[in-house]
């Protein structure tokens, strides 16, 4: 089984939310296969800002990213979140 990588773009409730803390938030939810290879961040406008992380994750995983977005969103500071990217890691 292989790997993938999935670029999740978390959107926050407003300009104030700390992005490093909700990127901690969310990495301590993940499940024990998943984990944050980089986080970067996104201008929307008027100085908010998106979080974008990408995860390494198995394949094979039951419910595929929806897992992963229902994850994020449900941490609080989190607007919502969506898989915005995503590229099989292995052969």
């Amino acid at each position: 089984m292989t790997d993938v990588l999935v670029v999740l773009k978390v959107f926050p409730d407003s300009d104030e939310v700390n992005l490093d803390k909700l990127a901690e938030e969310i990495s301590k939810k993940l499940p024990q296969n998943y984990s944050i290879v980089r986080r970067e961040t996104e201008p929307i406008a008027f100085g908010l800002q998106a979080l974008v992380l990408y995860v390494k994750m198995p394949e094979e995983t039951e419910g595929g990213t929806d897992t992963l977005e229902e994850i994020a969103s449900n941490v609080e500071g989190v607007s919502h979140a969506e898989v915005v990217g995503i590229t099989r890691l292995g052969f």
